[in-house]
């Protein structure tokens, strides 16, 4: 017997999302909605490319067994890498070839990043763009020949899970390493993270650019003179 859903709830979750006003399924595909933004906060795969959904990072617990492996054995800070990747003119492809010609590349495209570094997690930060996370839990550090083979592999995977005939696809890939100093919680790192990756995707994309982007961000607010 389904659950049924109160005018109130009903209401609430229209105003979340108004385009739907309308549908004959539109209470079912709303609760749909919620519950698949619990599951991916919780870590539960992108069900169309397999990796973890950018709320995972942002606001879910992706990050807390890194802090806690790491943060109080560390004095220099909490160390991230992250190689950054997207897919350029991925609009017009989805526009000759279809939605789903479009997944199956993005798919293909998450599964070269898991081989080329696969004790990392895969993230993906917005529609076509992934980071992948080398935390202390990877136990590997981001070297020039992992983008190398990156460059290599990428267009390889998605070549062959695209249409026949479909234009070769292009990529930006770029490189991050993020210091944390003296980070108070676990919580305040996904949002950081995946902001640092959107900084350093933006950057990578002003060719020539191809070096490590170096971050550090520092939390201790103290002044080390204060009250003289």
């Amino acid at each position: 017997m389904p659950f049924p859903i109160s005018e109130k709830s009903e209401r609430a979750l229209l105003g979340l999302f108004p385009r739907v006003a309308g549908r004959a399924d539109a209470p079912t595909w709303l609760v749909d909605q919620v519950v698949d933004a619990e599951l991916h906060r919780a870590g539960h795969p992108d069900a169309t490319t397999g990796a973890f959904h950018a709320l995972a990072l942002k606001e879910g617990s992706l990050l807390k067994e890194e802090y806690d492996l790491s943060t109080h054995g560390h004095a220099d800070g909490w160390v991230v890498e992250a190689a950054v990747v997207d897919p350029r003119e991925f609009t017009l492809f989805n526009m000759r070839h279809g939605f789903p010609a479009g997944d199956a590349a993005l798919k293909a495209l998450v599964q070269a990043l898991k081989r080329v570094l696969p004790t990392a997690k895969v993230v993906r930060t917005h529609t076509d763009g992934f980071a992948v996370l080398l935390g202390p839990t990877a136990d590997a550090r981001l070297r020039p020949e992992h983008l190398a083979e990156l460059k290599r592999a990428l267009p390889e995977a998605v070549a062959g899970a695209s249409p026949a005939g479909a234009e070769p696809m292009a990529f930006t890939v770029g490189a991050l390493r993020l210091t944390v100093v003296d980070p108070p919680h676990w919580q305040v790192l996904g949002p950081l993270v995946w902001a640092e990756c959107e900084r350093a995707l933006v950057i990578a994309r002003r060719a020539p650019f191809e070096g490590l982007l170096e971050r550090r961000v520092v939390l201790d607010g103290r002044l080390p003179d204060f009250g003289r």
